[in-house]
């Protein structure tokens, strides 16, 4: 569901519901954790402020503080890894590792220093390597966009690839 209105502080807000649909054969694995993939905008965008306040929060702020909610909430045992891209791309892992709180903090540190310097919002070839790596055995891949929602070609791109593969 999706529900747009004003806010208190008269900036516009958009809230979104999800409610995904998973197949049974995932949500009767009880030994399956899930492999989480974050990608997270670092373009120039998501270096202005938040709505059209001039001195508000940046959007990489508040986009990096909602991703360490989500990584401090992961399930102990499950994989995980953070992808920052813009006109280019690269992770905080070569590969997926598991959760642990050595590989947490590690993420989160790193996730502390990222800056909105990488230009463009170049999403496609992130999503094709996503894509094209093999899932880990019994752990499900989910994959998390934070971005402003910035639009280029490649945006358009990224999601009409993200449409036709979503059920691969």
């Amino acid at each position: 569901s999706l529900f747009l209105t004003d806010s208190l502080m008269k900036d516009p807000v958009v809230m979104l519901g999800l409610f995904p649909e998973f197949p049974p054969e995932v949500l009767s694995s009880q030994s399956s954790c899930g492999e989480f993939l974050f990608l997270l905008d670092c373009s120039g965008s998501m270096g202005l402020p938040m709505g059209s306040q001039k001195r508000g929060r940046r959007r990489l702020e508040c986009a990096k503080d909602v991703l360490q909610l989500l990584l401090r909430s992961l399930p102990v045992g499950c994989y995980f890894n953070v992808c920052m891209f813009g006109m280019e791309h690269k992770s905080v892992f070569p590969e997926s590792v598991r959760y642990c709180q050595d590989t947490m903090d590690i993420a989160i540190t790193m996730i502390q220093e990222m800056e909105a310097n990488m230009k463009d919002t170049m999403i496609l070839l992130p999503l094709w390597k996503i894509h094209n790596k093999p899932c880990l055995p019994a752990h499900p891949r989910q994959v998390f966009l934070l971005t402003d929602g910035g639009i280029t070609w490649d945006s358009m791109r990224g999601t009409a690839f993200v449409k036709r593969n979503a059920l691969s």
